[in-house]
């Protein structure tokens, strides 16, 4: 049974309190490029350490995991109606490191703190370049500590040179959430990006840190029972929903009846759900053909069918979590009736649960808790789910 050890940390990031005992479960799910997070429940007595700003550094067998801050503290108390005793029980839940980058917006101008009602002089932050070196340049614009605008800055914050991992990539921010800027920038370039709480140079900071991550799908692949995969696919699913919108109005610039509109369609959309469905988009900002273009294609984007796909997996003896794989790696799926080309064969979740005597690890892999808006994928779905249909009828 592994050690795990639950470091208490103040806002400042001193480590001020010895490791928590006497606390009963522990339930982390770690994620691909999105913040980790996990729930310590205990004794009131040895929970109430935790306060609003404090945070936590978990450590297993001697080696960090994760770190991060209090995200909600959850206390109750219970008497036993027979013997009179009160059980007073806490929950922390903790939202890792990672957090702070979804805590900030891209601004246009990152020169330019918004005081009272105001225009920008750019329209976006427009930035060419290696997927690290965007990644790294806008945290650096909004959030590390020689971010333009004081009031911004977490100076706590450390950034490491960028080694110009991904192919080059044109990114234009306008308010974007910082955090959703950037994943899919590492993810594209194959990049694993986490915060640790990193105390190396003797002053405890926050460290970002982009790590490769391999595809191991040929040695580590999960399948069914008495399938030659060497970990088992304990369960799969997917989830289709209807699109919001199949055709956009785009309404631009001019006045009453000189005003400019354009519809932009997803033929496909309409085709497999059988309806059509109309959204509005108001761009009378501007009277540019590109720029309108971008609203309707980015509306179509974002309104098309959402699409969740999963598998979860379980270790053997010949594949083990943090030996062989981890968060972000891809793996090999078998997985009889549904197409590789629809599965998603990277690790996205990975949920340990801790008590006293136990660790239980689990796995998804696929697109938990995220949607992938694909009128093609939602396609690939429906045909698999037909051909499933007709095995499951021919039995």
């Amino acid at each position: 049974m592994p050690r795990w050890d639950v470091w208490p940390r103040d806002a400042d990031l001193g480590r001020t309190f010895d490791p928590v005992s006497q606390w009963t479960s522990l339930t982390l799910v770690e994620r691909f490029n999105q913040p980790d997070s996990w729930t310590l429940t205990g004794p009131s007595s040895a929970l109430s350490v935790f306060e609003a700003g404090m945070g936590c550094i978990l450590d297993r067998d001697g080696e960090q995991v994760t770190s991060g801050q209090v995200k909600t503290l959850q206390r109750s108390a219970q008497v036993d109606e027979d013997t009179g005793a009160v059980e007073d029980v806490m929950t922390v839940a903790f939202e890792s490191d990672l957090g702070d980058v979804y805590s900030r917006r891209t601004y246009q101008d990152p020169t330019d703190e918004i005081t009272t009602t105001e225009t920008f002089d750019v329209a976006y932050d427009k930035r060419t370049g290696a997927a690290e070196d965007l990644i790294l340049g806008y945290i650096a614009s909004n959030l590390a500590p020689a971010a333009p605008i004081a009031g911004r800055r977490l100076t706590s914050l450390a950034l490491p040179i960028s080694l110009g991992r991904g192919g080059t990539q044109t990114v234009s921010a306008r308010m974007d959430d910082l955090g959703d800027l950037v994943a899919p920038l590492a993810e594209a370039a194959n990049l694993h990006i986490t915060i640790r709480h990193d105390e190396s140079t003797g002053t405890p900071r926050l460290l970002v840190v982009l790590e490769d991550v391999p595809d191991v799908s040929a040695d580590v692949r999960f399948g069914p029972v008495n399938s030659a995969a060497t970990g088992l696919v304990t369960g799969w699913g997917y989830t289709l929903e209807r699109p919001a919108v199949t055709d956009v109005i785009v309404a631009a610039g001019g006045e009453g009846v000189a005003r400019l509109y354009a519809r932009y369609a997803d033929p496909a959309a309409r085709t497999l759900w059988g309806r059509r469905r109309e959204g509005f988009i108001d761009q009378r900002q501007t009277d540019d053909i590109d720029e309108i273009a971008a609203a309707g294609e980015e509306a179509l984007e974002d309104g098309a069918t959402p699409v969740t796909t999963w598998f979860t997996v379980a270790d053997s003896a010949d594949v083990q979590y943090r030996r062989d794989y981890g968060v972000g790696y891809r793996v090999g799926v078998e997985l009889p009736g549904l197409p590789d080309a629809v599965s998603d064969n990277v690790v996205r979740e990975v949920t340990t649960t801790v008590d006293p005597t136990s660790e239980r690890v689990s796995m998804v892999v696929g697109t938990p808790g995220a949607t992938v808006n694909s009128t093609k994928q939602a396609q690939r779905l429906a045909r698999a789910n037909a051909r499933l249909n007709l095995i499951e009828r021919s039995k």
